[in-house]
């Protein structure tokens, strides 16, 4: 089983998967970025930390103009 559960992290972003999709991207991204091109920690991804950041509030969404920052 997967933790957080990505249905969990759909509601922390208004319930909408392409949005979570976005966000998640986003943050990965920059988690990457901040560590030089290459993150590994415990074995695990930075898409898996962006998504535990999503469900813990770390990180949220918001939309302005339609769009999703």
């Amino acid at each position: 089983m997967l933790y957080p559960k990505i249905e969990d992290c759909v509601e922390r972003v208004g319930g909408q998967k392409y949005a979570l999709v976005i966000v998640a991207a986003k943050r990965g991204k920059d988690i990457l970025s901040k560590a030089g091109g290459s993150f590994s920690e415990f074995g695990k991804k930075e898409l898996t930390f962006a998504l535990k950041e999503i469900y813990e509030g770390k990180v949220v969404a918001n939309h302005v103009g339609g769009e999703t920052v």
